[in-house]
């Protein structure tokens, strides 16, 4: 095959991919509007309709990712490997895609809205002229926000031992695609939601934001599948592609921190966190010392900011125990 016939499939397929990123947001809109289980559920569930919604709303929106990732996977993938519905990292990834499920069963939700209203208050919107503005500036407004307000935690999250504790269970995976992406701490969502709230809480109208963030969610989808795609020439400065992540998730020492944007590349770019060699990644997971590596294991995961922190304080001991030792 020609280099050109070559590009044009390439093309075709990025497009193809592209168009039904932008229809699934656009169901996942229609579908994922927070609101109180309907009166069916209520008379089907009883006190349960809440957790049968999530499990129904899961479902869909696994349905509808699989549907869209699936066969560019299969054409197109980055890395060529044994089909991950074979080993018990899919499963794994399974149990988190369905996390919040469970989450309701422990009222997670309910104080996650109580830990926002209590940050936030009653206060009026910080920018009320942004109700004024036409519904798509609203949804183009949001999905820029969530994406910066996104790549500062994301950057923190790297950077600070207490945030890395729990958001290093994202980078357990080893076999990243569109299943890595809800691989997610609880406290990195609670964190996550503090810092979406924001958003409307800024005076973004609350239906723009839902579908703003449905588009950064599923193009957050995007980036982590296995497909082969990097953007060329001045489109890489703009966009983040599947290639751009997946060195993020890579364990190569150069690219730790990098690429840390889900949807505008230019956060990169401009505040020196991009990472953009010639070649893809060649493996990727959790790069730590022995005492802070982890098994995979969802109950394991939910106590790793325990075992993280007890490693660090043993290690701080016995630092400071031979430097005692030398001494003297």
């Amino acid at each position: 095959m020609d280099r050109s016939s070559h590009r044009s499939r390439r093309t075709g397929a990025l497009l193809a991919l592209a168009a039904l990123i932008v229809l699934a947001a656009a169901q996942a809109f229609a579908g994922d509007i927070p609101e109180p289980p309907g009166e069916n559920l209520k008379r089907i569930y009883g006190p349960w309709a809440p957790l049968a919604k999530a499990v129904a709303d899961a479902v869909l929106q696994l349905g509808i990712v699989l549907l869209i990732a699936l066969p560019f996977q299969f054409l197109f993938p980055a890395v060529r490997r044994r089909a991950k519905l074979y080993t018990y990292e899919f499963w794994l990834d399974l149990i988190y895609w369905f996390q919040g499920a469970w989450l309701q069963l422990v009222s997670f939700y309910v104080a996650l809205q109580w830990l926002v209203s209590t940050v936030y208050g009653e206060a009026a919107p910080w920018i009320p002229a942004l109700a004024e503005l036409p519904f798509w500036a609203q949804v183009l407004l949001s999905v820029w926000a969530f994406d910066f307000l996104v790549y500062w935690r994301h950057r923190w999250e790297h950077r600070v031992p207490m945030l890395w504790s729990f958001h290093a269970v994202h980078h357990t995976a080893e076999r990243i695609d569109v299943l890595t992406t809800t691989r997610l701490h609880p406290l990195e969502l609670a964190l996550g939601a503090l810092f979406n709230a924001a958003v409307i809480q800024a005076g973004v109208p609350p239906a723009a934001a839902a579908l703003g963030f449905s588009f950064y969610l599923y193009y957050n989808f995007f980036i982590h599948a296995n497909v082969r795609i990097r953007f060329p020439g001045p489109l890489k400065y703009v966009l983040v592609s599947p290639f751009m992540h997946h060195w993020h998730h890579a364990n190569d020492a150069e690219a730790m921190g990098k690429n840390v944007g889900v949807v505008f590349a230019w956060n990169d770019w401009l505040f020196g966190t991009a990472y953009h060699p010639q070649h893809w990644p060649t493996s990727s997971g959790l790069a730590a010392p022995p005492g802070e590596t982890t098994p995979q294991s969802y109950l394991r995961h939910l106590a790793y900011p325990v075992q993280f922190f007890i490693a660090r304080v043993r290690g701080w001991l016995a630092a400071r125990a031979s430097r005692g030792t030398s001494s003297t």
